[in-house]
Order: structure tokens, then C-alpha cells, then sequence
């Protein structure tokens, strides 16, 4: 095998189901298909994610409470703009690389709270409480954590959600991998003390066609109506018809694609738990992996620097990581399961192949990379 394995970017790659290809051509013929849709969310997609919610807190969800945007990342900017600009916001560490700016460029000031090693860096209200001032306004939690695969329990959130009802606080729960996850994070639901951010991204495989959504109670769904008018406006019209379609039929993809993806991160922990040098650290749920590397440097001093690290791995052993520390995990590398598995088998031989050498003081570059 030639060339480099990227298994640096977070995306589940497929094609386009059956049900999105026939709402597009729908679409596509109809008279409306170059026309504005409503900025709020076409009301197909709207009751499609309700009727997704509905299923999973089993009680009915108004659609008047889903507000479409332009991706996931857009409502979480959305809402995080709506109810804590100004202020400040908890955002456990580990997390996804792109919180703290985006927050910052929302308005609110991010403030860090480092999780507990020992329980898979989960934070409990103890750690919160510490962070906690009275300039604190909301706390934003990912289940599956992106990058380590913890898992929130039903416990851990119950007691994280009742500070923040104690402290008057939004939590702000970010969905997008709800169903990679042992169990579903104690269920979701919105309301004066919380919000729910997902998107058609990760569990439904459509990264490219950017739909996501919140769900919130009325108050807050109007002022993140107003941001959305006001920052990208309505979202594309033919994106929309694909994902009410998959939506309507995820009882028949997900769980499939949930399975699959937890057999790649079994396999994936098998194959990097053999290459030297590095620990693995064992997810339970989402679509990464993370390798502790904070040995390495016993043999290279400058791969303390997660950064220096990842650079060499990918010229010489020709497999593409992310590191550690731009996810508040420093002295560690993440890399995405959702690969063929024979990818993720091959780079663990790459990576074997150039950490014993280089603690040998012999690597060298990978035969066979062009």
C-alpha cells in the first residue's frame, strides 16, 4: 500500500441512502426547488427530527421547538450566542478541538474544567462547582466524547443536570453522536435549563449536506430563530428533503451503522494495542480512538510536543493523526475508527514498524511511501 492513511478526519463515509436520492429528485422536479425555505426549517425535517426525540424521551415533541440550521456547528454558535454571550462557559476537558474559539467568537468567554483521569476525564459537579462563578452562564457536555469515547451515564448526567438547574445554568447538550454510545447519555429533552444541539452528520453518515438542528424551549427557540435569520439564513432546500427522508427511515440505518462502527473501534483497540510505545485508551462509544503518547518522548524529547509527533507520523510511518492537544489532551493522538478495517490494520503495522525503529534510534522512512 502507497501513500498516506488519514485517519486524522472525523467523518462516517457512505453512499447516499436510497430514500435521500428519491426525496432529491422529488425535489429537484418540483416547482419550489430555487425558492427560499423557511428560515426556521421546512416543516417536513422539522417534524422529522420532533418525531426523532419523540422516539427516544418517549413523550411528544412539538416542532415548533427544532430550529434547522447549517450543521451542527452552527446551532451550537446559535444557542451558545443566545444564552451566554457575555458571559462564561464550563466546557469539560477533554473536547472537540473547535469549542473554545467558536465559543469565543459567539461571545462567551470558554472556561475549561479538566475531567477526572480516572473516570474516563468526565467531570462531576465537584469539578464544576470549582469553575463556577458568577459570571458563568452555561456548560456544554458531548456524549460520546469527542476524542476519547467516554460516555456520559444516566447518573453522571442526572447529577450534572441537577447543578445546573440549582445554579440557574443552560446545559447545553451537544448530540451529534447519540447513537455510538453504550447508552443514550440518560436521554435528552429540552427546556429552561437545557438545550439539545445534533445534526445529520455522524449518525446519519451526511456530513457534507451541513443540517443540524436544536431543540429548545420556546423562549430560547426564538432567539436562536433571530440569530439564524440574521447569520446564515434559511439552509439549502434540497439538503433538507434528503435528511427528513433518512430521518424518517432511521430505525432502518442506524442501528446497523452503530453496530458497525463498534465493531471498527474493537478492532481498532486490538490493532493499535500492539504497536510500541503508545497506550491505548479504550473508548466506550463515538467514532475515535486515543493513544497515549507521552512515552515516546523517552525516546524522541521532542515528541512531547504532540504537535512535533503527529508531523513525523505522518511523513515517515505515512499515517495522518491528530494531536492530543488541540483537544485538551496533550502527550496523546486521536484518530478516527471509521475506516475500512484493513486501513486501520495497515496503519497500525506503519506505526509499529516506525516507533520500534525510531526507539532504536533507526527509523527511517517507511518503505514503499511515495
Amino acid at each position: 500500500m502507497t501513500g498516506v492513511i488519514d485517519l486524522s478526519s472525523g467523518q462516517v463515509i457512505e453512499p447516499l441512502a436510497e430514500p435521500a436520492l428519491k426525496a432529491l429528485a422529488q425535489t429537484v422536479s418540483g416547482p419550489e426547488v430555487t425558492a427560499y425555505a423557511a428560515s426556521c426549517g421546512e416543516t417536513g425535517l422539522r417534524s422529522a427530527v420532533a418525531a426523532h426525540y419523540a422516539r427516544r424521551v418517549g413523550s411528544d415533541v412539538d416542532p415548533e421547538q427544532i430550529t434547522v440550521t447549517a450543521g451542527g456547528r452552527h446551532g451550537l454558535f446559535s444557542v451558545v450566542t443566545a444564552s451566554a454571550s457575555g458571559g462564561e462557559i464550563l466546557v469539560p476537558e477533554p473536547r472537540w478541538s473547535h469549542y473554545p474559539e467558536m465559543l469565543r467568537l459567539a461571545g462567551a468567554r470558554p472556561v475549561r474544567v479538566p475531567g477526572d483521569p480516572a473516570n474516563g476525564w468526565l467531570p462531576d459537579p465537584d469539578r464544576l462547582e470549582a469553575a463556577r462563578n458568577g459570571r458563568t452562564k452555561a456548560l456544554v457536555v458531548n456524549s460520546p466524547v469527542n476524542p476519547t469515547g467516554a460516555v456520559y451515564d444516566t447518573g453522571t448526567l442526572a447529577a450534572i443536570r441537577a447543578w445546573c438547574a440549582r445554579h440557574g445554568l443552560l446545559l447545553v447538550v451537544d448530540d451529534i453522536y447519540w447513537a455510538y454510545g453504550g447508552e443514550d447519555a440518560g436521554g435528552v429533552r429540552a427546556g429552561p435549563c437545557e438545550a439539545v444541539v445534533g445534526g445529520a452528520s455522524k449518525v446519519h453518515a451526511l456530513a457534507g449536506l451541513r443540517i443540524g438542528w436544536v431543540w429548545a424551549d420556546a423562549p430560547l427557540t426564538a432567539a436562536v430563530r433571530n440569530i439564524v435569520e440574521h447569520t446564515t439564513g434559511p439552509v439549502s432546500t434540497l439538503a433538507q428533503s434528503a435528511v427528513a427522508a433518512v430521518l424518517d427511515r432511521q430505525q432502518d440505518s442506524v442501528p446497523d451503522r452503530a453496530r458497525r462502527l463498534a465493531a471498527l473501534r474493537e478492532h481498532a483497540v486490538r490493532a493499535m494495542s500492539a504497536v510500541p510505545g503508545v497506550s491505548v485508551i479504550v473508548p466506550h462509544g463515538g467514532i475515535y480512538l486515543c493513544l497515549d503518547a507521552s512515552g515516546l518522548a523517552k525516546a524522541r524529547p521532542e515528541w512531547r510536543d504532540d504537535r512535533v509527533l503527529c508531523a513525523e507520523l505522518a511523513e515517515h510511518a505515512g499515517v495522518r493523526l491528530r494531536p492530543g492537544s488541540t483537544f485538551g489532551l496533550p502527550g496523546h493522538v486521536r484518530l478516527c475508527v471509521a475506516a475500512a478495517p484493513g486501513l486501520l490494520s495497515e496503519a497500525a503495522d506503519r506505526l509499529s514498524k516506525f516507533l520500534g525503529t525510531a526507539a532504536n534510534g533507526t527509523a527511517e522512512k517507511s518503505e514503499g511511501l511515495r
